[in-house]
């Protein structure tokens, strides 16, 4: 009882004092009131005074923090602000005043906080200095979970396959993800100074943004598959998808953005499509002109080995001085070019037999341009060879397939008007899956309009009695029949490249056939 009197005197007492403090009194309620925690410590680190919110903060009851040294309040785990005070006591002959920003941060039962430290030095020379803190528990909370989703949808965007792109309405480029650097062939350091209007030909940019402000391309603000070309960094065009959008900010424009597909792959895909259903037809057609050439070359044939026996004997009756001598040689001579294209047409109906075995493609090249290389047509042609050693086998026959070798390269060489570059490459495509041959001349190329005919039986662009126009027929039959496949691009300013592609053969194959 007589504590409690005690206490209840001081109380009286100290609540009388208050009163005759006048203004101060204020600010003392001002100070228990205020939401941030207020600790007032002496120059030897011992807490004069601390605040309701303090106490709150710290988790340590009101009252009970006063005389407290301020290590032992802040832990070991916050010591770091604790060394940053004394270092600042330590120099205070060279500070005067001053202030020091700290995070700390306290656990207690119910919650886990973070707190700003905000210690101030008063600019005169007190015997005391000031430590703030302020909760800023929610604001990193709300920053982690900014963090966590920019960096999701950092990622998201970045891992995106197509490019994406961003500006604000003055052409600044805010956002340009990896698929897009990628695609354009630019960094990171030169995205820095890179325009909008850049990335397109002249009005390009000027034109999407008219289109998304109208409300007939996908809505107002939207710009839905639009196929177009994309400058890359060097210069040339790239076939991409477009779709787009502007963004608002309370109906204020303030960036717009675009994916980028990639089309070239899918034109790729087309074209190959394009070409194997003209490869099929042209199957069909040669498959219907095989059948009829075959029965053809075998009713000509005897006839045509009548003629020729008829014309020898009569030129060996009439000798050689005879005036009719020169026109029955005639007559041997081009009796012998329809034997020759008898022959071809056999060659091109597969009424022929031959053997199938293991053939290194890189050794039909070389056997080919071997034969051909010391013609008179070849003096001047310059012939490059891109030979992959570790070339796999094919399963074929290699004189059939010097003969389409052969046949191509001869034609270049031709086109090329015997002058020149020949470059005959030898690959594998497609996880080592394919064989593939390239020649390509530097020639004058082949017109669009008879790329579809080159494979036509008899068609030839030479002169009378300069070709039969069946070689390169032959030579389609020849890579068909090896499972395999012939193309042809051309254009006047890279010439014209023939492709051939042969499946290669599989170790369990090799094995049989070793065996």
């Amino acid at each position: 009882m007589k504590i409690a009197a005690v206490l209840s005197t001081a109380n009286r007492e100290a609540d009388a004092l208050i009163e005759d403090l006048g203004p101060y009194h204020y600010l003392h309620t001002i100070l228990e009131e205020t939401p941030n925690g207020v600790i007032v410590v002496g120059q030897d680190h011992t807490v004069i005074h601390a605040n309701p919110a303090a106490s709150r903060f710290l988790g340590i009851p009101y009252g009970r923090i006063d005389g407290a040294g301020l290590p032992e309040i802040l832990g070991e785990h916050n010591s770091e602000l604790f060394l940053l005070i004394r270092d600042h006591f330590e120099q205070r002959a060279k500070k005067i005043g001053g202030k020091i920003r700290h995070e700390v941060e306290f656990s207690r039962e119910d919650e886990h906080c973070i707190l700003s430290a905000v210690v101030v030095f008063p600019p005169a020379a007190t015997e005391y200095y000031l430590l703030y803190l302020i909760d800023i528990t929610a604001q990193k909370n709300l920053e982690g979970e900014l963090r966590r989703s920019n960096a999701f949808f950092h990622n998201l965007i970045d891992s995106s396959v197509d490019g994406i792109i961003a500006s604000d309405m003055k052409g600044k480029i805010v956002l340009f993800n990896q698929e897009a650097q990628s695609l354009l062939g630019y960094n990171a350091a030169d995205i820095q100074s890179l325009h909008v209007t850049q990335l397109y030909g002249e009005g390009v940019a000027y034109e999407l943004i008219k289109r998304m402000r109208s409300d007939h391309f996908g809505g107002k603000g939207k710009l839905l598959r639009h196929e177009l070309s994309v400058k890359h960094k060097d210069g040339h065009d790239i076939p991409v998808s477009f779709s787009g959008g502007i963004i608002y900010d309370r109906d204020k424009e303030i960036a717009t953005f675009g994916l980028f597909t990639d089309l070239r792959a899918m034109q790729r895909i087309e074209e190959d499509l394009e070409q194997t259903h003209r490869m099929l037809m042209q199957s069909e057609k040669m498959a219907g002109l095989g059948r009829l050439a075959a029965g053809v070359a075998h009713e000509i044939n005897n006839p045509m080995s009548g003629i020729m026996l008829y014309a020898n004997l009569v030129q060996e009756d009439l000798g050689a001085d005879h005036p009719l001598a020169s026109d029955l040689q005639t007559i041997v001579h081009e009796a012998e070019r329809c034997k020759v294209i008898v022959a071809d047409l056999l060659e091109f109906s597969h009424q022929t037999t031959y053997e199938m075995e293991l053939v290194n493609l890189n050794d039909v090249i070389r056997k080919t341009l071997t034969v051909l290389q010391h013609q008179p047509l070849f003096q001047n042609i310059t012939i490059i060879r891109e030979l992959n050693p570790e070339l796999p086998p094919i399963y074929g026959n290699a004189i059939r397939l010097n003969q389409v070798v052969m046949n191509i390269v001869v034609n270049a060489v031709q086109a090329m008007a015997g002058k020149g570059q020949l470059r005959i490459t030898s690959r594998t495509r497609a996880n080592q899956d394919i064989n593939e041959i390239l020649i390509e001349d530097s020639g004058p190329g082949i017109d669009n309009d008879l790329l579809e005919k080159i494979f036509d039986p008899f068609f030839t662009t030479k002169a009378a009695g300069e070709g039969t126009g069946l070689g390169l027929s032959v030579s389609y039959a020849i890579v068909k029949e090896h499972k395999g496949s012939i193309r042809v691009t051309s254009s006047p300013e890279t010439g014209t490249t023939f492709t051939l592609r042969f499946p290669v053969v599989m170790e369990t194959m090799t094995g049989e056939n070793h065996g």
